[in-house]
């Protein structure tokens, strides 16, 4: 029985944790490959590339996030926040607009279930 993707994922952070970044970044990355709509390890991988000064790999896995979970404002306000350190003003700010859009959405929506509820 082949392992699910949420232990793969946990391994790969353990690599991570055990100070394994190389084997925990190749893990990651081949779980993207073999689930391509799993948000969580291209969020992560977005993340440990900015850490590495590789904002062309962060912010592609961030857009990959954003495109995977696109009612989640946090991943356009950490896709805008990756923008601001690589130093594309305008892709951050057009992402803190996208934010703002998908909380306004949510906010639409939870009023929506009250009244239905009501």
């Amino acid at each position: 029985m082949s392992e699910t993707k949420e232990a793969r994922y946990d391994m790969a952070i353990e690599l991570r944790q055990n100070g394994n970044l190389n084997a925990a970044m190749e893990a990651l990355e081949q779980l993207c490959v073999d689930f391509p709509d799993y948000a969580l390890p291209h969020a992560t991988l977005s993340m440990m590339y900015c850490r590495d000064g590789n904002f062309e790999k962060s912010l592609h896995h961030a857009a990959i996030v954003c495109e995977l979970e696109p009612e989640d404002p946090f991943s356009f306000v950490a896709m805008s926040s990756l923008a601001i350190r690589s130093g594309d003003r305008e892709m951050a700010e057009e992402a803190l607009g996208k934010a703002r859009m998908a909380q306004l959405q949510y906010m639409q929506k939870q009023r929506q279930e009250e009244e239905n509820q009501a």
